[in-house]
């Protein structure tokens, strides 16, 4: 008979403000390589040829697929026309790209840089607001605390340190502990690959403004990756809350965000 072995809920929070270390190792840590990056992105792309290759080229062809073959515009022009003006404006656009990195990188007032240190320095509160409402929310840090998503990897995984990860006032265990829900040999790579999933969908879904559908979209996903490597000694992870099954799903409860995870044994 079907038994709920492990069963908990994560609170993800609304914002997890950034710690000013962490947004002057950022900022530091681009300053501090600007040299170097302009050293090699000279040499990724060192002439007209080479940007045409891989820019212009690389990205017509990734970019024509998501036009419709059907579509025709207002004034006119089909999809392939539309494919090969947008191809030739960036293979035309060398000049102008050459010329900003060349002023980027400029030395000023004897300054290797200057202009890009300046406008690292200038972003780093657009940065922190964007890593505080989106990736930060789901992976916290090792400072302050993991959040949901870490936890999340750990908790199905097996790990014990997991427990020692729950925060008060914010994460509830209802029933048991961590469990290793991964067939032998795949535990490592379930770990990994969902902790990396559930940052992803949890940034998607407060882009989408926790849209049911799309919140289901993801919760689908998850699941199907985790009944993947699942152990068979447990019920199917399935993308919807069910006493008799296991799940590992994002729950929008306005205003409350969270990820709850259910352990089922068969």
């Amino acid at each position: 008979m079907p038994e709920v072995v492990s069963l908990v809920k994560l609170g993800i929070p609304n914002v997890q403000p950034v710690s000013d270390e962490m947004a002057n190792r950022w900022a530091n840590g681009l300053t501090d390589s600007a040299v170097y990056l302009h050293q090699q992105l000279r040499t990724r792309i060192p002439d007209a040829g080479e940007f045409e290759k891989l820019v212009a080229d690389g990205s017509s062809k990734k970019w024509s697929p998501m036009i419709d073959p059907a579509f025709v515009s207002k004034s006119e022009r089909s999809s392939g026309d539309i494919i090969t003006m947008q191809g030739a404006n960036l293979k035309d656009a060398y000049g102008k790209w050459d010329a900003k990195v060349a002023l980027a990188f400029e030395t000023v007032d004897g300054v290797e840089a200057k202009r890009f240190k300046d406008q690292v320095q200038n972003s780093k509160d657009n940065w922190v607001s964007q890593v505080e409402q989106k990736t930060l929310r789901m992976t916290g840090d090792k400072i302050r605390g993991l959040g949901a998503a870490p936890i999340a990897g750990y908790w199905l995984s097996g790990d014990l340190r997991a427990s020692g990860l729950l925060r008060e006032n914010t994460d509830e265990v209802v029933q048991g502990g961590p469990v290793n829900v991964a067939r032998s040999g795949l535990r490592t790579m379930l770990k990994a690959g969902l902790i990396q999933k559930l940052v992803q969908s949890g940034v998607l879904i407060t882009k989408a403004g926790y849209t049911p559908a799309v919140v289901l979209a993801h919760n689908t996903v998850i699941n199907d990756f985790i009944k993947g490597l699942q152990d068979p000694a447990y019920v199917d992870f399935q993308p919807t809350v069910d006493p008799v099954k296991s799940y590992c799903l994002f729950i929008w409860e306005e205003p409350l965000f969270r990820l709850e995870i259910q352990v089922v044994t068969v």
